[in-house]
């Protein structure tokens, strides 16, 4: 009976001690690396950083070159062969430096959509990550009509909604010379639309508790012009956000700052308080920001900086 009365009590202890919060972790680069030859060893020691860390997976937002460096396919497969270094998943989704730019002379002088399939050739061959473990990725390019978009992806982990959407600087490539067709723009842009209310949708259907955007651009939130570019992607992220009302992060790069702010607003021009923005660090701040996702937080995400030794 002794016997009986203390493997239960054993028990009862042992289950009703607290257990450690679950946590996920994940890693956000972009805009690197920028200065040539002398990042490429600063890129090796964020990736040996950052390998040590060991977050769930490694989003790059975009621009793996800076806007004076040629749009060569060797640089294409190198920045490859570097992301393939990542223990665990790296996600990436391009930025407005790797083809919209691309006919500058710097750059090589090369066509923009031709570039932009290279990258798609390159980087988004296969629905998954890159890195020595990847991650299943469902992809744009397997919904009917949408077949050419193959970087814009989404996934789930820990009843949070993950979506890369390929909107970029350089005004989004929306050209406002008067005899510019902007057909790749309009198409695109058709492409982020449709993706950013897939993300939302099956977050909304999912009950998950948050969603996290990653694209290039640094948003132009406050123009209502037809001249921005960004314009309709805004407003569609702000009816989805008001009425999602859990947490919303998004991380972008394009100015190389790190900043962390609320810049959409509710119908009374107040801060919509369930979105935040951060950029992630750039151009010759070769660090990183940790992103812990924390149920127990109201706010959900928390955002910290990680600096790597040496850069």
């Amino acid at each position: 009976m002794n016997y009986v009365y203390g493997l239960v009590f054993t028990i009862c202890l042992f289950s009703c001690q607290p257990q450690a919060p679950s946590y996920l972790e994940f890693m956000a680069i972009g805009d690197i690396p920028y200065h040539l030859p002398e990042d490429f060893s600063r890129f090796e020691n964020l990736i040996a950083e950052i390998n040590t860390q060991q977050p769930s997976f490694t989003i790059h937002v975009g621009d793996i070159k800076s806007g004076s460096t040629e749009c060569s396919d060797p640089y294409f497969m190198k920045i490859r062969d570097y992301f393939n270094q990542f223990d665990n998943p790296l996600i990436y989704t391009p930025g407005d430096n790797e083809w919209t730019d691309c006919y500058r002379p710097a750059c090589g002088e090369y066509e923009p959509e031709e570039r932009l399939d290279k990258l798609r050739e390159l980087f988004f061959s296969q629905p998954q990550s890159l890195g020595k473990n990847p991650l299943p990725l469902t992809t744009q390019n397997n919904v009917e009509g949408w077949e050419k978009f193959v970087e814009n992806a989404q996934w789930e982990m820990h009843n949070i909604s993950f979506g890369t959407l390929h909107v970029v600087g350089s005004n989004n490539n929306l050209k406002l010379d008067s005899l510019a067709l902007n057909d790749e723009f309009y198409e695109r842009e058709m492409a982020s639309l449709f993706w950013l209310n897939r993300l939302f949708d099956n977050a909304t259907e999912k009950e998950h508790q948050g969603v996290v955007i990653m694209l290039h651009a640094g948003l132009n939130y406050r123009s209502q012009e037809d001249s921005n570019g960004h314009l309709s992607f805004v407003n569609l992220l702000r009816e989805r956000v008001m009425a999602f009302e859990n947490p919303v992060l998004l991380l972008y790069g394009d100015f190389h700052k790190f900043v962390i702010d609320k810049p959409l607003l509710d119908d009374n021009r107040r801060v919509l308080t369930n979105f935040t923005a951060a950029q992630v660090f750039g151009d010759r701040d070769m660090h990183a920001l940790r992103i812990r996702i924390n149920p127990e937080n109201p706010n959900l995400f928390e955002i910290n900086q990680h600096f790597v030794p040496g850069n």
